[in-house]
């Protein structure tokens, strides 16, 4: 049952790969802007996940096969970076390719970090708010639309 909720998320994984770049093909075929975007924003995707998965216990585990190792599995794709990588190298646009793997890398690692801030403090303002509401005293609130 398990290999069904990664095909699953792989589905879903590949057909946003797939709309991302057909939505960045307007910038032209000389740089990978497509594959780069996916690549980042899935980093930032599977570091929220994370925190969700091991930090906040939210996702069980088929949630987690299916979005972290099916969907981001298929829409971030290692594969095509290196492709497109050596296809840069090849057609002598050096500097280009030294951006791309570059740009990629540390671009990737920031999103992933970014992903587990904005999970963190989505959680903590949560907390927060459940916080400040268990603290009230029971009919502190009656009789002013607050239920």
């Amino acid at each position: 049952m398990e290999f069904f909720w990664v095909g699953l998320g792989g589905f879903f994984g590949a057909l946003a790969r797939y709309g991302v770049g057909e939505a960045f093909r307007f910038l032209g075929s000389g740089f990978p802007y497509g594959t780069m975007v996916a690549n980042i924003t899935g980093s930032f995707l599977l570091g929220f996940i994370q925190v969700l998965a091991l930090e906040r216990f939210l996702l069980s585990p088929r949630l987690r096969l299916l979005l972290g190792v099916g969907f981001c599995g298929a829409y971030t794709t290692f594969s095509t970076f290196t492709k497109e990588t050596f296809k840069l190298i090849h057609g002598k646009l050096l500097f280009k390719a030294l951006f791309y793997v570059g740009g990629t890398v540390i671009l990737c690692l920031l999103g992933a970090w970014l992903g587990v801030v904005a999970g963190r403090v989505l959680f903590a303002l949560e907390s927060r708010e459940l916080a400040g509401k268990l603290s009230q005293t029971p009919g502190e609130n009656f009789g002013n639309g607050e239920k």
